[in-house]
This record gives C-alpha cells, structure tokens and sequence, in this order.
C-alpha cells in the first residue's frame, strides 16, 4: 500500500486505510525507525487484542450494572432472602 501525504507543522495524517491496514486506534501508540532513509512506522501494542476489546466492554456505560440492577436480575425468595 502506497499512500501520498503532505507533511504540516512536522505532523502526517496517515488517513483511516492506514490506521485500519496497521491495526491502530486513535490514542494507540507507534514506534517509528529510521532505516536507511527511511521511516518505518510500526505499531506499538501494549495490550493484546482481547484484553483491549475487554476494557472498550468495560468503558461502555451499559456494560456497568448498579447496585438496583444486580438486586433486580437475581430472585432471592428461594434462597430465603
């Protein structure tokens, strides 16, 4: 994949083709190598894929239950509660 961009205020928008090709977020982290004159961007991965997946779940306000919903998904009556 080629990709033709323009350099503004030492900054480059890779574009979404490139974020998703790479596997990256915004906020991911990359590290970039300088070979030869040239610059290989590559990313750098903190967390694997399903622990990332776990804490996008956890951030997602309804996947946070409240002390009302634990209480109101589970019947105490045959347990004498």
């Amino acid at each position: 994949m080629q990709v033709k961009r323009r350099i503004h205020a030492g900054q480059v928008y890779l574009g979404r083709e490139v974020l998703r090709t790479l596997g990256l977020r915004d906020g991911d982290e990359v590290v970039i190598e300088v070979r030869e004159g040239e610059a290989v961007i590559k990313p750098l991965k903190t967390v694997d894929e399903d622990t990332r997946s776990l804490l996008e779940i956890l951030g997602k306000p309804e996947a946070r239950g409240g002390y009302e919903d634990y209480f109101e998904e589970y019947s105490y009556d045959d347990i004498g509660g």
